[in-house]
């Protein structure tokens, strides 16, 4: 009988306390691949868990088309998860073992900005087309300038 009652103790005070650690990803593009401490997570906007605090090395991208052609290049980030006043010791066992209720640690990485891939040889246009759009823009600036009072010089 004493033995059950431990167990049964033993097995409520497990099912008590939880402490949730979420980081939320997000990029500009959105929907970019992300790496956590070099381990695929998901594709942004991202609510990745984890177990420890401290620095994470975040990468997110590169970006690709359906035909595999580079959109957006990759970005790395650290980012340091700091533990909350919940977190420190000796606080913690109480809040992570006998706490009756889930505490929720979200924290917000800063946004990433993945930056455009640079042009490929076939999208910069060759000498001869490079040098008829430059005629072309000194002809439109010619054509937009304003007409002399006098055009004819009287």
């Amino acid at each position: 009988m004493k033995v059950r009652a431990l167990l049964m103790l033993v097995c409520a005070a497990a099912a008590c306390g939880c402490v949730e650690r979420k980081m939320m990803i997000r990029s500009e593009p959105a929907g970019a691949p992300v790496w956590v401490n070099d381990a695929y997570a998901g594709t942004t906007p991202l609510e990745y868990r984890f177990a420890f605090y401290g620095t994470s090395g975040i990468r997110v991208g590169p970006v690709r088309d359906a035909q595999d052609k580079l959109l957006f290049q990759e970005a790395q980030v650290n980012y340091e998860a700091d533990a909350p006043w919940y977190e420190t010791f000796p606080i913690d066992f109480f809040f992570e073992v006998l706490w009756p209720g889930k505490l929720t640690d979200v924290h917000e990485v800063p946004e990433v900005k993945l930056p455009a891939a640079p042009p490929t040889e076939a999208q910069v246009p060759p000498p001869q087309v490079q040098a008829l759009i430059k005629r072309g823009e000194d002809f439109r600036k010619r054509a937009l300038a304003p007409v002399p009072d006098d055009p004819l010089g009287q």
